[in-house]
């Protein structure tokens, strides 16, 4: 592999593992100081996300391992799957095993439920890697659970560090919200009317991965409260709230965060990770590396512009061949800047 890409491989992991960090830290899980973000945190797209990045980090992974023991039940099940069949994310099969690990002893049927999605375990493979792609070493006797999923691993060990989820944390609010007023659609309309001016329910819909319908019915019974406003402009309905008063029944600053829609950036994030990490990559010259690169993002560039980042990334189309090799580095890591 080309040297400096080599070198951008190590660097951009490194970028991603402590940006992950510092998310789940603001969550509560034990390990890492907290970043000064000013966004939301979206759990679901975070989990998924970490399914697949988390195999390279283990204490990272069985820390939100045990974070989902104390919030666990904060999870909306039915978003995470609906972010799953639209956005391309490679750890659908590691996502059945903590739902697997969610379900044991109890009667939360939609942990369960998602469990049961698991394919039969094919010849059992590595869990953890290592910083250059070698499967870490099990210590100890593997396992069981994973074992039954099909993954190698050394047991895991709930050290009940982790905390519940702060409330008034600025990037807390979605759980905030959800523990205010259900695991529902009514949390995440008021999530997003309270980080909009004003929404109209597809909109809604399409940035929270929520059917309409969903949607629209709960903003038709939020609006008879005369708490969600309602204007029309034209055919369409537009709904805002009356900010206000707000972060006083939520006991927070008057400072809402921004919002930021998670799944397309993370999905995007995480192929151009799997893209560095495919061994046929190494074996290319520059020149067709560049290129190889420049489909690439020529592929992924509508899910930066459905987070709205796609202002972030250079125009391709002004370096030819190898010289697009540096533009690259350089637009990954101001994106994660």
């Amino acid at each position: 592999m080309n040297q400096s890409l080599k070198i951008f491989k190590a660097e951009y992991q490194n970028h991603l593992l402590n940006f992950l960090w510092r998310q789940w830290s603001s969550l509560g899980v034990a390990g890492q100081s907290r970043g000064d973000d000013v966004w939301i945190i979206d759990p679901e797209a975070l989990l998924l996300f970490t399914c697949t990045l988390g195999r390279h980090e283990p204490r990272l992974f069985d820390e939100v391992l045990d974070w989902l023991q104390a919030n666990g039940r904060l999870i909306n099940i039915l978003r995470l799957k609906r972010i799953l069949a639209k956005e391309k994310f490679a750890g659908a099969s590691v996502l059945t095993v903590v739902a697997g690990l969610m379900s044991k002893g109890t009667d939360v049927t939609k942990w369960k439920q998602l469990a049961e999605l698991a394919q039969p375990a094919p010849s059992p493979e590595p869990f953890f890697f290592v910083e250059d792609g070698k499967p870490l070493p099990v210590v100890g006797e593997p396992d069981p659970h994973f074992a039954r999923y099909g993954f190698k691993r050394g047991p895991v060990r709930e050290r009940g560090y982790s905390q519940k989820f702060r409330p008034t944390e600025l990037t807390n609010l979605g759980l905030q919200l959800r523990a205010l007023f259900g695991v529902s659609s009514r949390a995440e309309v008021v999530l997003y009317l309270l980080t909009h001016e004003a929404a109209h329910p597809s909109q809604i819909a399409r940035e929270a991965y929520y059917y309409e319908r969903a949607i629209q019915n709960t903003l038709v019974d939020l609006s008879q409260s005369g708490v969600v406003q309602l204007r029309s402009a034209g055919r369409e309905k537009h709904y805002w709230l009356k900010t206000d008063h707000w972060a006083t029944l939520l006991n927070r600053p008057e400072q809402f965060p921004k919002w930021v829609t998670w799944p397309p950036l993370f999905s995007a994030l995480e192929r151009i990770w799997l893209k560095l990490n495919d061994p046929r990559l190494a074996t290319l010259d520059p020149l067709l590396q560049s290129s190889e690169l420049r489909q690439l993002m020529v592929e992924v560039r509508p899910s930066f512009e459905q987070a709205r980042f796609d202002k972030t990334l250079a125009d391709d189309r002004q370096y030819l061949g190898e010289k697009y090799l540096p533009v690259f580095l350089a637009d990954v890591i101001k994106i994660l800047g």
